[in-house]
């Protein structure tokens, strides 16, 4: 039962962003512009399941014993979150079809792809023993490199989203449109290492995080 637990938040996950794409293109049509709302609704969508699978475990250590389910389901928010994340990975490849061209360059493509490896590098590792025949040191070193080298894929584009919108021939609503994730993606961190602090006071209590690559 509980090897099947994660295939079904893994098609949930890619159904729900399915169907926010599907919905955006059905009301504003297929071109470019559409496209890259899709796009930004999708990578909003696939965030708050890897924020949920990166932050999880220390909100429930900070925020009380009410939370702990969060804790226990990091693995299930981490393949749901590569999961949902093809349907992303799918409109940058419809994207760059209309255009005729990789809608990024150089280096930023390259940063972005590195991005997409440990994505589902960690995630193939969530499944079978691969983690345990990796030995625990490694594997830790691992999650803490992707995951937060993930994070920081996100951060590039809301933080950047957010200095953008400063710009007189921007709206209001693009303030709005990034700030909330900018902000996550900086508490994160923060989250962790608060509660990492606890777990080493005296006589602290922290359930471990449980994140997108955790052994069964």
């Amino acid at each position: 039962m509980r090897k099947s637990v994660p295939v079904l938040w893994m098609s949930v996950a890619f159904g729900v962003e399915l169907a926010l794409a599907a919905a955006v293109l059905a009301v504003l049509g297929t071109g470019e512009k559409s496209v890259r709302v899709a796009l930004d609704v999708t990578a909003r969508w696939s965030f708050l399941l890897f924020w949920m699978a990166y932050a999880g475990g220390a909100i429930a250590a900070l925020f009380g014993p009410a939370l702990a389910p969060l804790a226990r389901r990091g693995r299930e928010f981490g393949v749901a979150f590569a999961s949902a994340h093809l349907v992303h990975i799918g409109l940058v490849v419809w994207l760059w079809k209309i255009l005729g061209r990789i809608p990024l360059q150089g280096g930023v493509l390259v940063f972005f792809l590195v991005a997409i490896v440990w994505t589902y590098l960690l995630a193939a590792l969530s499944f079978g023993q691969l983690s345990e025949a990796l030995g625990p040191r490694l594997w830790r070193l691992l999650m803490f490199l992707g995951l937060n080298y993930i994070l920081l894929a996100f951060a590039r584009d809301f933080v950047l989203g957010v200095i953008h919108s400063w710009d007189a021939h921007r709206y209001f609503w693009q303030l709005v449109n990034y700030a909330p994730f900018a902000s996550m993606c900086i508490a994160a961190p923060l989250l962790r290492f608060v509660a990492a602090a606890q777990r080493r006071r005296p006589g602290g209590d922290y359930p471990p995080p449980n994140p997108i690559a955790a052994s069964t």
